[in-house]
């Protein structure tokens, strides 16, 4: 048995092949096999702000993300796989809102319990997590 968790990653995309090459070594990226849902998904996305130039006038400003999401994995910090990932994003952990050019890399683990565990950045600048309560 074990403990599964949700795991969302975020990155610009100027660091997209190398995370790939991560996930491919450890097998990590979606296929098309019956395991597709112990795999990371990708999409892109672009996060947009308002921020002011010298002048006080509102520009926007925006970088492009790449998303990567695995509804259940078992993420372990003594795993090798979270071991490279977990040190890849932490080399560039932070948003820099101020400076877009300098993007930032998160992550955010989401336990069976709906509670965050571990993540490294500020993922909440990418990330909301929510929990939800349904009748079943």
């Amino acid at each position: 048995m074990g403990y599964y968790s949700e795991v969302y990653i975020a990155v610009p995309k100027k660091d997209e092949a190398e995370l790939d090459a991560i996930m491919n070594k450890h097998d990590l990226l979606e296929s098309d096999s019956e395991y597709g849902d112990y795999k990371f998904e990708k999409s892109n996305h672009t996060q947009r702000w308002k921020d002011f130039d010298k002048n006080r006038k509102i520009i926007e400003k925006s970088i492009d993300l790449v998303i990567y999401e695995a509804p259940s994995l078992k993420w372990y910090a003594e795993y090798d796989d979270v071991k490279e990932i977990d040190s890849f994003i932490q080399e560039k952990q932070h948003f820099d809102f101020l400076d877009y050019k300098s993007g930032g890399r998160t992550m955010v683990c989401v336990g069976e319990d709906n509670e965050v565990h571990s993540h490294i950045g500020d993922y909440w600048d990418v990330f909301k997590v929510y929990t939800k309560v349904e009748v079943i």
